[in-house]
């Protein structure tokens, strides 16, 4: 180590606490964190392991599977049928590199909230579904800024590729979901009303998937909107907000559970999914759904969803948030498999 960089390094060293925060970072004596860059790497196969922990643990890829049972669902909504081997294969990475991409993207855009966000609360147990692998990479220091900007760069360039191969005009779809990510992060700071723009950005991912095989021009392309966009807003974006509200307010993030209180937040999680719900009703009866599907989605939703929504609305604390998380985000999923199941038993 050089003179120059000795005397940085001391400098800095006389600026951290007592403790080392993480691996790559360390808490300044006003509380902030900084990332420190002499820190020792794990070389070889363990350093790789590590990146790509950071890297899927960025884009979500737990997160990014449940995205593409989503559009899956719509796509069969949409004619009826499975789709052909060759848009199902294609379609699954397009929506897996899309979804890596954009939600790496609010990663990145998010670094310096992530980073006072640990520092006020320290680093939680990453229980969620989305949060598998390493969570905030790029805050923690575990990899740099520009490694995440060409992995978003990649994953992006990837899925537009793939999507022109399905359906060349639905890429605007991909730059106006990246619109709304970016809004959502921005407008954050401001209002609450930031939820419009992620609500949005999962509807049209999913209605993506409707457009690879059908028009738009049906009521029951609407409907299957509707239906997308209520569940974002009662099933995973306010639920989730309830994990963070003291942090949040202390940073100056607006959240429905922050500036409208965890009573009123919990009122409008129920009312959002029991709208969702009331809203599936006539799109599965309209898109001529069988009795057995249609019997076995209201027991799902009152399940994952209305029962779990109720509970959250009488008892509004992150614990009950959390349990209703995980179940509206397998929801989806449990759809797709319930309706395959049907076709097949159809035929």
């Amino acid at each position: 180590m050089g003179s120059s960089t000795k005397n940085s390094w001391t400098s800095f060293k006389d600026k951290i606490d007592a403790d080392r925060f993480s691996p790559y970072c360390v808490r300044m004596l006003d509380g902030s964190l900084s990332i420190d860059k002499t820190a020792d790497k794990p070389a070889g196969a363990a350093r790789l392991t590590e990146v790509i922990r950071a890297l899927l643990g960025m884009s979500r890829a737990i997160v990014a599977v449940f995205v593409v049972a989503h559009a899956g669902l719509a796509a069969i909504f949409a004619t009826g049928r499975v789709p052909d081997i060759r848009t199902i294969v294609i379609g699954i990475f397009a929506c897996l590199f899309g979804t890596g991409a954009l939600i790496g993207l609010n990663d990145l855009l998010d670094v310096s909230l992530d980073r006072r966000r640990m520092a006020a609360e320290g680093e939680a147990p990453e229980l969620d579904l989305g949060s598998l692998f390493i969570h905030h990479p790029v805050a923690k220091g575990v990899i740099s800024m520009s490694t995440g900007l060409i992995w978003v760069g990649c994953l992006s360039i990837l899925s537009l590729s793939l999507i022109s191969m399905l359906k060349s005009g639905l890429w605007p779809i991909f730059l106006l979901v990246a619109v709304c990510v970016a809004l959502y992060s921005i407008v954050g700071r401001y209002t609450y009303f930031k939820f419009i723009f992620v609500a949005m950005a999962v509807t049209l991912g999913a209605l993506s998937g409707w457009l690879v095989v059908a028009p738009a021009n049906t009521t029951t392309f609407l409907l299957f909107g509707a239906w997308t966009y209520l569940w974002e807003i009662g099933g995973r974006n306010v639920p989730n907000d309830f994990n963070d509200v003291d942090e949040d307010a202390a940073l100056g993030v607006k959240t429905i559970p922050v500036v409208l209180g965890k009573a009123r937040a919990g009122k409008i999680v129920f009312w959002a999914l029991l709208a969702s719900f009331l809203v599936s009703l006539p799109l599965m009866v309209m898109t001529d759904k069988p009795p057995l599907f249609i019997g076995g989605a209201v027991l799902i939703s009152l399940y994952l969803l209305l029962i779990p929504g109720y509970a959250l609305m009488r008892d509004p604390r992150p614990q009950i948030s959390r349990k209703l998380y995980n179940k509206s985000a397998i929801f989806p999923l449990v759809l797709l498999l319930l309706l395959m199941v049907n076709l097949l038993l159809v035929r």
